[in-house]
Parts: C-alpha cells; structure tokens; sequence
C-alpha cells in the first residue's frame, strides 16, 4: 500500500510539474512579445500574495472545498475514494471565491487612480486586460493547488493507495477550467464599476446564471427547453472531469466562455475611445451588435462539438468510458428517428447502489457524447420521491421508488430511492424500473437501445417443468396449497427476448424458437421428454438445468426422485406421474452426471459435489455454508497451475470476465466413455483440483445427516486419486457439433445446478454485507449462456465487465475491526449464557444420575433373586418424587434463567451494536474533523510569515526613536 501511495504520489508530482512548464511554455513568449501584459500580470500577482490577506482568502477556499469533499456523511456513505461531494459544490464555493479574486483587477485601479497610469502606457487594451486576467489565473491556479494537495494526502490515506489518480486529475482539471470560465466572466465586473464592493457583487450576478441553471429542473418539469438550459450550465459541463473524462465538447464550452468575457473586457476597457465616439457620437450599437454576434457564434461553435464530440478517458480501469463493443454498436445503429433516453436519479442512494448510480451517470454521459443527434439524453439528477418529476417517472413510465435501507451516523433508516430510466424511439420503449447491482448498468442501456431500434427480439422457449418458474399454486404434502412465486429471472430474459411459455407435452418445432431453456428435465414425463430429445436433434438451441438436489427451488424433484403426487391429502390421492429415463438424453449428448443407476431406485442416483473452499466467510451470516456450498473463482487453490484446467475458462468468451460463482448442492458433469468424436466438449466451469479438497456425497446421506433431531456430519467421499492428482468436476459445459446418428447438428449447454435461477440468486449482487457487495456471475453466466446459444455474442463482453471504483479502504478496515470485536463480545455473552444453562442442567442431571443408580441395584437384586423389601420400593417412590419435585423446580429456575439469560443477551446484542455504530462514527467524525482541520493550516503559516518579513522590512532604515512601541 505503501508503493501505491508513493507510486501515486510520483504521478501527481509529475503531472503538476508538467503542468507548470506548460504554463512557462505560454509565459515566456508571452514575455518577450508582450513586456507590459508580464508587467501587470507580475504587479498583481505580487500585490496578492504579498498582502495577508490573500493568504487568508487561498486558506478560507482549501477550508471550503475540504469541508465539500469530506464533511458531509454521504461521503461515507458512499464508501467511494472520489470527490463526487465537492464535485456537486464546486462551482458555488467558487460563485463566491472568484469574484473576491477578480474584483479588484479594474475597480481597484479605478479607485485609486492609477488607471490613468496604465492606459497611457505603451501598451494596447487587449496588454494590459490579458496581464489581469492572467494574474488571476494564477492566483487561483496556486489556490487549487494547495487543495488538490491536501485532498490528496486525504484521499490517498483513506484508499490506502488506491485513489483512481487518473481521475482525481481530471477533476482538479474541469475546476482549473471553470475557474477559467468565470475569472473571465468576473473581470468583466470589475470593468463595470470602480467599487470593490459591487464588482464582487456583479461578479456574483453574472456568474449564477451559468451556476444556477444546473439546478432549473428542480422548479420547473416536463419541458424541453428546461432541459437544454440545465445541460448548459457550469455543473453539468463538468460532470465529464468528475468523472475522470476530458471531453472536447466540455473544453470547447469553457474556453468559448472565457474568450467571450475577454472580449467583453476589451470592449469595456476600451469604452474611452467609443461611447461618446470622434464626433461625439456613440458607437454603444454597434458593439453591442458585435458582443450579439460574438454570443450566435460561441453558441453555434460549442453546439457543434456537442454534436461530434470526443472524449478521453483517463480513470484507471476505463471505468467512465464505453467498451469498444458498445461503441461498435453505437456506430451501427440504424434509425431515422432519434433515440431518447430519460432518466431519473436520487440525490443519495445507499452505499450499496453508490457505484450503480455513478456508473449509470457516467454512462449516460458518454451516450450522449457518441450517439450525437441519434442518441439524446435528459438526466434528472436529485429527484425526492414526493417531487413533479418523481410524479412523471411514476405516470409515464412507471418507474417506481424503492425503498431502501441505509446507515446515516450509525442509524439506519428506510428511505425512497429512484433509479431508473427510460428509452424510447417513436413508439417502441424499454422501462428500466430500477438499475440493480445484478446487471452491468452499460449493458441494460445498449442492450434496450438495440431492443428498441431492432423489429424484433430473439425468441426464448422457456419448457413448464416441475420447476415451475412461471409460479403457480401446488398442493403441500400435508394438505392446502402453496403459492409458487414467478421467478424474478423472467423479468430480466423479457427485456432482451419474447419469452415464451413451452408446453413439453406438445412438439417443438424447429423455426418456433431461437433458443430453449429447460430447467430439471429430468422431472419431465417420458413423452415430454421425447419431445425436448427431438427438438434438440432439430438444432434448436437448448440450455439445461438438472440439479441433484433444488434448494431454491425445491418444488422440483431431485434426480433421484420421483415427481410428486399431484394430489396429496393426508396419504390419499392419485400416484405419482412417471418420470422419464433421463439417461436417454444424457446419451445423445454423450455426458452424464456423476452418480450410477441403482437396482433398487428406478431413477438415477446423480451425486452432490462438495468442495471445501469458501472465500465469502461473510456468508456464514446468510445461512448454513457447507461445503456443498461449491464456490468458484480464479483463486481455487491450485487454479494457477500450469498443468491443471482453469476452474473458470478463460478461453471462451461467455465466462472469461466472470469473477465468482456459487453453486448450491450441484451435480458434476462427466464425459461417456464412448463420447462421439463428431461432438466437441467444452467444460466452462469446474471446481479444484487438490486432494482431499473435492468429492461427492448422496443426498440420502445428506437427508439422514441433516433431518436428524441433532445435526451430524455427513460421510462425504473424496474425490478419487489418479497419481497423485484428482480430476475435477465439472460444473456446466458446452456440447456442440454434428450427431453421428442421423447427422443433425447440435448446440447444448448443459448446467449441473437449477438454483442460480432462484430469485435470491438473481438480487444476491445487489446485497450488502459487511459493507462490500456481492460479486457473483451467477445470473450474468446465465444470460451469456443464452446470448451464446440464441447467437446473440455482441453482448456478452458488456455484461461481463465488471471495473469497480476505488473505496474507502481505511474506513473499512475500521468497521471490519470493530465489527469483529463486536461479534467476539456477542460470542462471550453467549458463551456465558450456555454456560449458565449446563450448570442449572448439571444440577438437574446429579439426583437423576443417582435415582437411576437406585433403580439399577433394584433391577439387578431383581434379576439375582435377592428380595426386595417394601422399605426399597417407599424409598425408591420417595426419591422418585423429590427428583419429580426438583424437576420441576430447576425447570421453572431453568425457564426463569433462560428468559433472564435472553433479555440480558438482547440489551448486551443491542449495547454491542450501538457501540459499535459510535466507535464508527467517532473514527469518521475523526478523519472529518483532520481532513478539513488540518488544509488550511499551511496557507495560514505560509500569511504570517509573510506578514512578519513584511514587517521587518517596513522596519528596516528607520531609526529606533520612530519605532512605536
């Protein structure tokens, strides 16, 4: 971490450095041929800094920007290394920063005078304004310099190196931009006046317009006109800096506006030679004609670089910018009517979403930068839930808030969160309700464009099996019904394909579907089964799903099992359908699962394969993790090696991108021994390779281990040695090519695992643990599965990108330690209330123990023939009833303690919890109170010492006597 920071430390020195030569570059012609403009730029310059109180005025700007960037909570909340909080700021701390700067370059001199002084120089109108205004440039050039410094020592303390410095330049750069912007805007005041005061208050008044438009959509909604003012303003032409891209549209905007306000001061400099004119006449007209014309075509040139722009990225991952396949479709897009997108976007959303809404922002930027006129965006940045414009996502299109849960100073809290979006052409238009962290944000949007400029999408035959994935109502074993929920996954495959609804029972014809997806064919009939085996040797596309054992959607039998009675009421009721040999279709592709036919069971007995690897500990808080929990990733130990299998393929393009699988209780995938050679074979995903790391277990033995009244272990085998090595399971593969009977063509993939359609596997990603979302591909494999059999690769590569920002890592590390300390404090009051609870059954156990003892020497006196006498029986009644008695007794204390135990571990669990929402929010308010405490300091230090040498050296020739002490 050390080198990252120094690493990054490097690049931001480099870059200052070549920054500041550039500005010599500039300087030093401007030097030799314009003596007077470096005269009053140098006059100025010197005039700011050697007064305190410009040191005052640099510190009371790096106090703001520090308190923008790091005060307010969201910034935590977000959990992001960036400056998004003074992004959203800058151009209001600066409404009020520039015009303290530019308000004396004119007035000043008015005021006292020596403007005469200046204009009967040897030097022409345009010297002596370009010397001003490159004065101010440079006084403010200093004043962000001194808080890009101190926001990056911040920044880099709290990503632990990892600040995105790419990013971090570019933003400093848009803010040199606009301070560019409105220096020239604010020198156009002070020619106005020769008051200090109005010329920072008209520096004010003409800046806000270009400030203030940002926020117009926030009064007024629903028109277009809105709209254009606001993507005009100051904020959103820098929304591409912040984002880590330099745009040549956003450039062109802000140096067209700062060579305006040079005009402008040119022409007012210049007003001695033309208000009263050579006759007497004044010429005001004509240059206000010429200002006009100067407005007409700033605005036509700014229009058009808006409409062919160019952008350049320079974020570390490329994380602001486009794939070049989504470019490559962008340039294809054939359409005559243009294409629009509106979205809609809170001001705050939940740690968990903050880098789903910057990369929906991001995107939707670029989008608009390289759609040109066939693409055009409307972003409404900030929207309350009770808003007009939350009122028209809601109308028009349907977009609802969501209601979330954040923390906020260590309470959590539920609040309305919109983000959404639509898009549209003509008539034809894809709703996104709610960008969710599942899916890439920058596939759903070109993924909707093409589905809105294409005629027609892919057809997706999903078979009805017992899987029942399209809900419904079944009947429990016990009697009444179930409702069966529709699985979320349909809602996703509907926005890309016409999802169709299958009945396996009749037959499937070859044109009917562009692609099949049959999920635990095993539970189908034999007819039904006839019929996907002949679909799929009529070439349609097939996606299957067979799980030896659903957990999430358990309503589907086993491999090994039989379907279930479709009336079951108390043991009465119709038997059970058969289930077709599902080895039929395992043998056309020349695979199976591993397992083996028993005699005794007229299904296939298929085998779970476990794993024991976990690299989401934060799981355990979720469920029971066991090893049948197989979790795969590019860290499997062994994974690197170089002779054995990457357990995700890296060679195929629907799973080189993806980072994380899990796969619940699965199945594992093997080739026949007489695999035909016609067929090609493809594993994508496959577990380790170590020994004694994988192997596999039955599911009656898991039924027997797990269903008992006490939880065991269950006898799991090893995988088998071959040399020392183990061949490793595989998990979904592909099978394509030509059958050798009959010839026909084939493309299945085929998946030992239903539960990654499951509804929690589809919002998994989108859950928050520990502070860190989830990462896993579960359902983006899914859909590149189906994207690669329906033909459809162009997408695949978008939604597998996954390039996440920079975080707060010191922050949490914080929350990490404190959490574990939490858990070890909630593990010791749980301890001590176990150990309670044992010492109260210890001392119900100690008179059983000896009443049992009593009734054995009975018993064995019985059994020997030895009399037992009335007085043994009365005692053994006796103690028998004392033990009775005290039963009863320790069993009330028993009771009594046990809910004394509980609310005592409940206070303790929620004392634990706020503790430690205080010691979190304490660090936080620390790193806040440092981070805008400790910037000012240096411009402080660096005024009083210049005060103290200015002192000495007004001191300096005078004679003690005139020294007032």
């Amino acid at each position: 971490m050390a080198v990252d920071f120094y690493i990054s430390l490097g690049i931001l020195a480099v870059f200052n450095l070549l920054f500041a030569l550039a500005f010599m570059l500039v300087m030093i012609p401007l030097c030799m041929a314009k003596t007077a403009s470096y005269a009053v730029m140098k006059r100025n310059f010197k005039s700011y800094f050697s007064n305190p109180t410009g040191y005052v005025f640099l510190a009371i700007f790096v106090l703001l920007t520090s308190m923008a960037a790091f005060w307010p909570h969201e910034f935590f909340n977000a959990n992001l290394a960036n400056l998004n909080q003074l992004n959203g700021q800058i151009t209001l701390i600066m409404l009020l920063f520039i015009p303290a700067i530019t308000m004396g370059l004119w007035a000043d001199e008015k005021r006292l005078g020596t403007d005469e002084l200046l204009l009967t120089l040897p030097a022409t109108d345009f010297d002596i304004v370009i010397g001003k205004y490159i004065a101010a440039v440079s006084v403010f050039t200093v004043s962000l310099l001194f808080s890009q410094i101190c926001n990056f020592l911040v920044l880099s303390a709290l990503s632990q190196g990892s600040l995105d410095v790419g990013m971090f330049l570019t933003t400093y750069v848009g803010y040199w931009f606009i301070g560019l912007a409105m220096i020239a805007l604010g020198m156009v005041a002070s020619f106005l006046t020769n008051n200090l005061t109005l010329a920072f208050v008209l520096g004010i008044v003409i800046n806000s317009p270009f400030v203030l438009l940002q926020y117009s959509d926030m009064f007024v909604t629903g028109a277009q006109s809105v709209s254009f003012f606001s993507e005009a303003s100051m904020g959103r032409q820098f929304t591409d800096f912040g984002s880590g891209v330099i745009s040549l549209s956003s450039l062109t905007y802000f140096l067209v506006m700062t060579l305006v306000g040079i005009y402008l001061s040119m022409v007012l400099i210049g007003r001695r030679h033309w208000l009263g004119g050579r006759d007497g006449e004044s010429r005001l007209g004509h240059y206000l004609l010429r200002s006009a014309c100067l407005l007409v075509i700033a605005i036509s040139g700014t229009l058009i670089f808006v409409m062919h722009d160019v952008r350049w990225d320079f974020t570390a991952n490329h994380t602001s910018s486009l794939l070049p396949e989504t470019r490559q479709l962008l340039r294809e897009l054939e359409t005559e009517e243009p294409i629009r997108i509106e979205a809609f976007v809170s001001a705050n959303v939940p740690e968990s979403h903050a880098q789903t809404k910057l990369d929906l922002l991001n995107y939707l930027n670029e989008f608009r930068g390289l759609g040109g006129s066939r693409v055009l965006v409307t972003i409404h940045e900030g929207v309350d839930s009770f808003s007009e414009t939350a009122d028209i996502a809601r109308e028009k299109y349907g977009i609802e808030p969501r209601q979330m849960v954040s923390q906020s100073r260590g309470s959590f809290k539920q609040e309305d969160v919109i983000l959404g979006a639509a898009i549209q052409r003509g008539l034809d238009r894809v709703v996104i309700p709610f960008f969710d962290n599942g899916i890439p944000v920058e596939y759903e949007l070109i993924r909707s464009i093409g589905t809105v400029t294409a005629q027609k999408k892919n057809r997706l035959g999903v078979l009805n099996t017992d899987a029942k994935l399209f809900g419904g109502v079944e009947q429990g074993m016990m009697g009444g019904f179930q409702q069966i929920p529709r699985q979320i996954i349909l809602d996703e495959l509907e926005k890309f394909y016409e999802v169709i609804e299958v009945d396996p029972s009749e037959t499937i014809a070859p044109g009917d579907y562009d692609v099949l997806l049959a999920v635990q064919p095993s539970s189908l009939t034999p007819p039904q089964l006839e019929n996907l085996i002949t679909a799929i040797r009529s070439g349609i596309p097939t996606a299957l799903c067979d799980d030896p054992m659903p957990v999430g959607l358990n309503q589907a039998p086993p491999i090994s099992q039989n379907k279930r009675s479709p009336q079951q009421m108390m043991g009465q009721g119709a038997p059970p359908q058969a289930k077709g040999d599902i080895r039929q279709l395992w043998n056309l592709l020349g695979v199976q699962m591993v397992g083996e036919k028993l005699p005794t069971n007229p299904n296939f007995n298929a085998l779970i394969v476990w794993q024991d690897y976990n690299p989401e500990r934060r799981f355990e808080g979720l469920g029971n993790v066991t090893p049948e929990w197989v979790f795969i990733d590019r860290n499997l130990p062994g994974a690197r090696a170089a002779d054995q299998p990457l357990p995700i393929n890296q060679e195929v393009a629907l799973t080189k991108d993806l980072q994380q699988m899990l796969f619940l209780f699965p199945g594992g995938l093997v080739k026949q021994s007489d695999f035909p050679k016609s067929l090609n074979y493809t594993p994508l995903i496959s577990t380790a390779t170590q020994p004694q790391m994988i192997g596999t277990v039955s599911l009656d033995e898991l039924t027997r281990a797990f269903s008992g009244p006490q939880m065991q272990q269950p006898r799991r085998q090893f995988a088998p040695l071959d040399q020392g090595r183990v061949e490793p399971y595989v998990l979904a593969a592909l099978i394509n090519g030509t059958l050798e009977e009959g010839g026909g063509d084939i493309n299945v993939a085929m998946v030992g695992d239903i539960d990654l359609l499951h509804n929690d596997f589809v919002q998994l990603r989108a859950q928050n643990i520990d502070g860190v979302p989830l990462e896993i591909d579960n359902t983006n494999f899914l859909l590149n599965l189906l994207d690669h059999l329906a033909g459809e690769p162009r997408f695949i590569p978008i939604r597998s990108r996954s390039a996440p920002l920079a975080r707060l890592s010191l922050m949490d590390e914080i929350t990490k330690m404190s959490r574990q300390r939490s858990t070890q404090l909630i593990e010791d009051a749980t301890a001590r209330a176990k150990t309670v609870e044992e010492e109260l059954q210890d001392e119900l156990q100690a008179p059983i123990d000896e009443l049992n003892k009593k009734l054995a020497q009975l018993q064995e006196r019985g059994r020997t023939g030895q009399d037992i006498s009335e007085q043994d029986i009365q005692e053994f009644q006796q103690r028998n009833l004392e033990l009775n008695q005290r039963r009863t007794a320790v069993q009330k204390r028993m009771e009594v303690a046990r809910e004394k135990l509980q609310a005592e571990f409940k206070q303790e669990q929620e004392r634990i919890t706020r503790d430690l929402n205080r010691e979190v929010l304490y660090r936080q308010n620390q790193v806040k109170m440092l981070a805008v405490a400790l910037p000012p300091i240096p411009p402080i230090l660096i005024g009083i010492i210049v005060f103290v040498i200015r002192r000495l050296k007004e001191r300096e020739g005078l004679s003690k006597d005139r020294i007032v002490k």
